[in-house]
């Protein structure tokens, strides 16, 4: 049987420090990557520099630089992806760091297991839960009570994690695209990303990338694979952005991915729309403070808006 191997997918756009230190982190495992694509986003020369340092390939650690313009997270992955020569991917964000055992307990998991994809836990952020809000639409329109919401992706693409974290690999219905080791041959055979997000950001992508591998063969959590997040500032988007990337990309995976009727997207979207304003709101209260409460709702208003401009033209695939 020929060994498997691992390309390490990067997509960055100017966080040069944070990118050092995930090299670093990559450098100094049990079970190295056998090559790094990084798919630079960003103008400046400090990316492509911490890329060249030549200390990586000396420790066995080849580095390879793309530079994709305009910056777009799904597209940079899919460039670094079509460069890569790994059997597997492992898809990272620029801002995480694997602790030393990390890509070994991956490739462990998903060997032992037979899986297409696994994700590693956070060691330094828990899985939020629900709140009571959405507890109480899973209760009472899923019909989901206890702890039956862990691993799912729910309704208007609610992803759920694990409160608390279990022990052993767990079942999951979706993919973290920052923390995951996933078979080649099975994200070729799901389609690969999707290409039909909003903006750069492209918020939910990659539970759009985990609903299609659910249909090849089976998703896991395996905590025994840790990395922290270490939440770079450098190159976000405004949260007004994020906010209608989000709604927007959820609506345009609800009607392409899961090929749901527009009246049936339509209400699923506009159920999270008043949920979450309602949740903001609360949550506004509570700490005497908008917590970027108004931005979120003109992004969110100024999604619906596109929705409704771009419904007639959205193709079911």
């Amino acid at each position: 049987m020929i060994p498997d191997t691992i390309s390490a997918i990067v997509p960055t756009i100017g966080r040069a420090d944070a990118l050092a230190a995930l090299l670093e982190a990559l450098a100094s495992q049990t079970r190295r990557p056998d090559e790094v694509i990084i798919a630079d986003g960003s103008d400046g020369t400090e990316v492509r520099a911490v890329a060249a340092n030549g200390q990586w390939r000396r420790r066995g650690l080849p580095v390879r630089y793309l530079h994709v313009h305009p910056p777009n997270a799904v597209r940079q992955r899919q460039a670094a992806i079509e460069a890569a020569t790994g059997s597997l991917l492992l898809l990272l964000d620029d801002d995480v760091v694997p602790e030393s055992n990390c890509v070994a307990a991956l490739a462990d998991c998903l060997r032992s297991h037979m899986a297409v994809g696994v994700s590693a836990d956070f060691s330094n952020q828990q899985w939020p839960p629900p709140t009571t809000l959405w507890r109480w639409y899973l209760r009472w329109v899923h019909r989901i009570t206890g702890s039956m919401w862990q691993g799912r992706v729910i309704g208007p693409l609610l992803r759920f994690g694990y409160h608390p974290m279990p022990v052993d690999p767990s079942p999951m219905e979706w993919l973290g695209s920052g923390n995951s080791l996933v078979r080649r041959d099975a994200y070729d055979r799901a389609g690969g990303f999707s290409d039909f997000f909003l903006h750069r950001s492209t918020l939910n992508e990659d539970v759009d990338l985990g609903l299609k591998l659910g249909r090849q063969g089976r998703l896991l959590l395996c905590p025994a694979a840790r990395m922290a997040h270490t939440h770079a500032p450098g190159g976000r988007a405004s949260v007004r952005v994020l906010a209608e990337d989000d709604l927007y990309n959820r609506y345009v995976i609800l009607r392409r991915t899961m090929r749901h009727s527009r009246f049936r997207a339509l209400t699923q979207i506009t159920i999270y729309f008043v949920v979450e304003t309602l949740s903001g709101l609360a949550a506004s209260a509570r700490h005497l403070r908008s917590t970027g409460f108004g931005d979120r709702l003109v992004g969110r208003v100024r999604a619906l808006m596109r929705i409704a401009g771009a419904a007639p033209g959205i193709k079911t695939l």
